[in-house]
């Protein structure tokens, strides 16, 4: 290893759930519907409560590098091997808004053709390993709870942003001291995000996964840069509400594009919570490691949007294999309410 610090062992009882878990991951679940059955009320579509907007789909190859280490060689990454994979890249926002206005973006890779015991599948894509990521290190909600408490603002704001900042900061509670301000702070920064290149942004899984024999945290980072083409992406903001794919699409007509796919190992219980993913790992305890790349070949990519194979595909951190469950509160609130969520969409 690259660090001092010893990787910390999964065990079956690392994973802290409260008594009530349950019953707020139920209440989770039926306010998401009633925000959905809104959200079609108004514009007459059957969208997801999140990453709503589709940038582009690539096909790819996942290349588990050989050799590694045996902290690091565990579930899929045991060997050597090249997996065919679909790549999509959305926003972060329950709308679909114009490309220059500032949102998180999300990537979404699903590895085909896994082989094992598996917790749930991909009825359209069969048995894949499916990795979800967001360009920032941190989530917003701690918890079931708490993104339980953030769905409720939503419900009463009823699409009102002030309403929304309001309830989402203070909780109802006007003494500063009870309010949720690293939450608030994690919001404002993914919804703050400037437009970049899809290619050039680091991608962060947030929430810790089990990896075999240990437990960690995935990040995506692109090898080079496309820095080249920043100014003509700055001009297609200011005239197209779909910078961002057109400059994909372009990008992946001239070029490889080429990521790192890395895990962070968890190496202490005190800086590495597993139920709290407000906290981002410290990498001065445990740096990133690369354990496989993400190769997205010269393709043309234009149709793949309206194509109904794509449209249908349901990307969710619960079609994994059983050596990377998810784990932690958020995890286990989206083991029930990403499939509502797809199920909404694909009516």
């Amino acid at each position: 290893m690259t660090n001092a610090n010893q990787p910390l062992p999964y065990t079956d009882d690392v994973e802290t759930i409260p008594a009530d878990e349950a019953k707020d991951i139920e209440r989770v679940v039926q306010a998401m519907k009633l925000l959905l059955s809104r959200s079609h009320a108004s514009s007459g579509e059957f969208r997801a409560d999140v990453h709503v907007k589709a940038h582009g789909y690539a096909q790819g190859e996942f290349r588990v590098l050989p050799n590694l280490p045996d902290e690091l060689a565990q579930g899929l990454f045991e060997h050597e091997g090249v997996y065919q994979t679909v790549v999509r890249f959305s926003n972060a926002a329950s709308q679909s808004n114009a490309d220059a206005i500032p949102d998180g973006r999300g990537m979404a890779i699903k590895v085909l053709g896994m082989k094992g015991d598996m917790l749930s599948t991909d009825e359209q894509s069969g048995p894949t390993q499916d990795f979800l990521m967001i360009n920032h290190p941190v989530f917003f909600a701690r918890n079931a709870k708490d993104f339980l408490r953030f769905e409720r603002v939503l419900v009463d704001a009823d699409d009102s942003p002030v309403a929304t900042a309001r309830g989402a900061l203070t909780g109802g509670d006007w003494n500063p001291l009870h309010w949720h301000w690293r939450e608030m702070f994690a919001v404002a920064e993914i919804a703050g995000k400037l437009p970049a290149h899809l290619a050039s942004n680091t991608y962060f899984s947030t929430s810790p996964f089990r990896f075999g024999k240990y437990v960690v945290k995935y990040r995506v980072q692109p090898v080079g840069d496309h820095a080249d083409s920043y100014l003509d992406l700055v001009r297609k903001l200011g005239s197209d509400g779909d910078a961002l794919r057109l400059a994909l699409e372009e990008t992946l007509r001239a070029e490889q594009v080429l990521f790192d796919f890395q895990v962070q190992l968890r190496t202490s219980e005190e800086t590495m919570p597993i139920e709290d993913v407000t906290i981002e790992w410290p990498e001065s305890e445990s740096p990133y490691q690369t354990v496989a790349q993400l190769v997205l070949p010269r393709q043309d990519i234009t149709l793949l949007l309206q194509q109904d194979h794509y449209q249908r595909l349901a990307f969710n951190v619960w079609h994994a294999l059983a050596a990377h469950r998810p784990m932690g509160g958020i995890n286990r609130v989206r083991r029930l309410a990403y499939p509502v969520s797809s199920a909404w969409r694909r009516q």
